[in-house]
Parts: C-alpha cells; sequence; structure tokens
C-alpha cells in the first residue's frame, strides 16, 4: 500500500506514517503525484491531499483514477467543501482540525476493505514460506485442488511464481509442459485463447494451472522490471475470469515481483514451523508485513504444529508479539501427517487425490472453510450494511 501526501504546505506532515506503513511518499502537488501513480498502478494507494479552495476539489473531476485508489480530502471546516468532495466521488472529507495520525490510520485501515469491494469478489491469497521445505507448496496444490473439487461452480487458479525450479507441475501430471509462467510476458492481448497459448493449463472442469519455471535461469524472466508490471496486469485480468487465485510465490524473498503481489492480493498465507529457528525467521518477516499495512489480511499458518521438540502455540504467539506494533497471531495449524505426506511427495501425487481424509486433508478441509468458503460469503453481506446506503448518507457522515 502507498500512502500519498499532496500539499502544496505542510511536507512530510504524516511522516509519522511511516512508522506505520512501508511506503509512504510526499507531493507538491496533485499533478505530481499522478505522475507518481503512473507507475505504480497495480498498487493500493491512500490519497491525502490537502485542498485550500473549491478550486482544489474542482480540479479532482477530470482526472480518471481506477478502482486501486481511495481518495480523502483534508480541509476546512465547510459544508460547501465536503458537498462539493461528494458530489466529485471522494471518498472522505476530513475536516483539517480533525486530521491528526490516528484519525487518518483509522480511515486508512478501513480504506482496505473498501478497495476490495470496488475489486470484486475473487479471491487472490499468495502463501509463502518462510523458508524451503516447510511445506508452502504442498499445502498451495492440495488447498486448490480441494476448492475446485469441493466447489464445482467455482473457477480455481494456481499459479507458481516460485523463484526456483518448479514441481508443481509434476503433481497435475505435466512432467515437461512446453510453456510456463514466463511465457506469460509474450502474450500480446490478454485473451483466454492467448493465455491457453502461453502457459495456461486445464487440469479439470474447473480447475486450472500454470507451471512454474522449469529451470533456474528463468528466474531472472521473473526480475525484468518491464516483466513485472506485465505479470501484475495479467493476475488482474484473471481476477474476472477465476473465483479463486491461489499463488505459490515459494520462499519470502524482499524482491520486487512478490512484494507487488503480495500487496495486491487479498490475503497472504505465511507458512512458518513450531521451532526456535523458523520463529526467528518468521518474525523479521512479519516485521515488514507491519509495517507493510498488510497485518490485516496476513494469516500464519503453523505445518507439522504437533512436532517433537517444537514450541506450542502460545509460546510461539508471545515470541511474535514483542517488539511489533499489532499483535500477530497463530491463525491454523496443521498436524505433522508424514506418513501421508511423504509417500505422496516421493511419487509426485496429491494428498488429496490419494489420502482424502488423511489428517492433513482434514485440516487443509478446514483452512478452506475458515478462509475461502465461511469469510468469503460473509465478505459482502458484512460489508454492504456497514456502508452508506445513499449519496445523502455519505454526505451526512461527513457533516
Amino acid at each position: 500500500m502507498i500512502i500519498a501526501y499532496v500539499s502544496k504546505e505542510n511536507d512530510g506532515h504524516f511522516d509519522e506514517l511511516q512508522n506505520e506503513f512501508m511506503d509512504v511518499s510526499n507531493f507538491k502537488n496533485i499533478e505530481e503525484f499522478i505522475n507518481y501513480y503512473a507507475t505504480s498502478k497495480n498498487k493500493d494507494v491512500v490519497l491525502l491531499y490537502r485542498v485550500e479552495s473549491l478550486q482544489d476539489i474542482s480540479a479532482l473531476k477530470d482526472i480518471y483514477f481506477v478502482d486501486n485508489i481511495y481518495m480523502i480530502l483534508i480541509g476546512k471546516d465547510s459544508s460547501e467543501f465536503s458537498l462539493l468532495a461528494g458530489k466529485i466521488g471522494v471518498d472522505s472529507y476530513i475536516h483539517e482540525e480533525k486530521a491528526d495520525s490516528t484519525e487518518i490510520k483509522r480511515v486508512i485501515i478501513e480504506s482496505q476493505n473498501i478497495i476490495k469491494k470496488r475489486r470484486g469478489n475473487s479471491n487472490v491469497s499468495v502463501f509463502t514460506g518462510i523458508t524451503g521445505g516447510v511445506g508452502t507448496t504442498t499445502i498451495t496444490m492440495n488447498l486448490a485442488k480441494s476448492l475446485a473439487e469441493k466447489n464445482l461452480d467455482k473457477n480455481v487458479l494456481f499459479l507458481d511464481f516460485a523463484s526456483t525450479k518448479a514441481v508443481s507441475n509434476l503433481f497435475f501430471d505435466y512432467i515437461q509442459p512446453s510453456k510456463s509462467i514466463v511465457d506469460i510476458v509474450n502474450v500480446q492481448q490478454f485473451e483466454m485463447e492467448e493465455l491457453f497459448n502461453n502457459g495456461l493449463e486445464r487440469v479439470s472442469n474447473n480447475f486450472y494451472f500454470v507451471p512454474g519455471i522449469q529451470k533456474h535461469t528463468d528466474r531472472e524472466y521473473l526480475e525484468k522490471p518491464e516483466n513485472i508490471q506485465i505479470f501484475l496486469n495479467f493476475i488482474m485480468y484473471i481476477k474476472e475470469k477465476f473465483d479463486f487465485i491461489l499463488i505459490d510465490v515459494g520462499v519470502f524473498e524482499d524482491v520486487d515481483l512478490e512484494i507487488d503481489i503480495q500487496e495486491i492480493a487479498d490475503n497472504i498465507f505465511v507458512i512458518t514451523e513450531f521451532s526456535i529457528p523458523s520463529m526467528s525467521i518468521l518474525k523479521t518477516y512479519i516485521d515488514i508485513i507491519d509495517k507493510s499495512g498488510w497485518y490485516k489480511k496476513t494469516h500464519i499458518i503453523a505445518n507439522r504444529s504437533d512436532s517433537f521438540g517444537t514450541v506450542t502455540h502460545s509460546e510461539a504467539t508471545k515470541i511474535l508479539s514483542k517488539g511489533l506494533k499489532h499483535n500477530f497471531e497463530i491463525d491454523f495449524s496443521l498436524p505433522n501427517d508424514a506418513m501421508h505426506l511423504r509417500e505422496c511427495w516421493n511419487d509426485a501425487q496429491l494428498v488429496s487425490d490419494n489420502y482424502p481424509n488423511s489428517p492433513f486433508m482434514e485440516s487443509i478441509k478446514e483452512v478452506a472453510e475458515k478462509f475461502f468458503i465461511h469469510d468469503g460469503s460473509l465478505y459482502v453481506k458484512n460489508h454492504q450494511t456497514s456502508e452508506p446506503k445513499s449519496f445523502l448518507e455519505k454526505v451526512k457522515s461527513w457533516l
């Protein structure tokens, strides 16, 4: 998320938000912000614009902003100002005497739900592991397949964006795919037929996937700045075609593509284990999430939680909470089901296919119910009732 503060004066007035959000930028005028935004169209942006006149507000009506911008105007205590702001579609008008950091943070947090609603009800979830071998790919693949099988009216897509040679294609019976995720950059125009010719594969009636890179040298294609924008545009396009999009980015790395994908995702699932070394690595990653404004959409999944020598759930929570601004919890724990997982991994087969009632898969079904089916069905109802139903109510909420 980008917090953009535009003001002719008071440069850096909200610099203290850097303690809460990693990306806070200051601009002297709206034109300067627009030039900046042109290179950040796929990121969620909260625009804080300090206006001094009705002309400042009127100037916004000729600017086209897409759904990822939440616009907050800060100005004088004037009904004329707030009414004009509402007329041109501003999201929130705040009287300047009330525009302290506490109020701004509250509005920013609320804005994330509204941006999500504008982008549609499809669910984009990113899965990342604190290190290799914690089960990120296993969890993501089996969850994706299970979601497809249990929800035949939903289209499910698995994307392998891991920066190491992919193995997921083996589990979907594509031993040597002719195209992979890097071929997406060759698509001239985003249309489904073009995508099927450049990496998109159909596994079953409602389950699809794009294979990950097939050789280590392909990683460079994931890192080129010109390709990153194409990948982000691709994700925004397929959001309109699929109900659930599960993206495996592999081990967490502080690289542009991975950060940008997590920025536009609705959920971030961090896979860890209950060991002291794992908790130490996790805490470093969570600190980044804490400052990026992602903490409300982040879910920590502990794999093999009942293994010998692990810390307890409560001990892990204490370790995570120490020194951070927000309290992070372990959202879900998966059991150590080594017998079934080892056999399936060695044979490159999905646990969901071979052992659908195993302890691992029973937990995966609970993850699907908790974070995808149940929460997804409640999302629209909860947020429709909390927002003003009419323009008049919206204006009244500002006055």
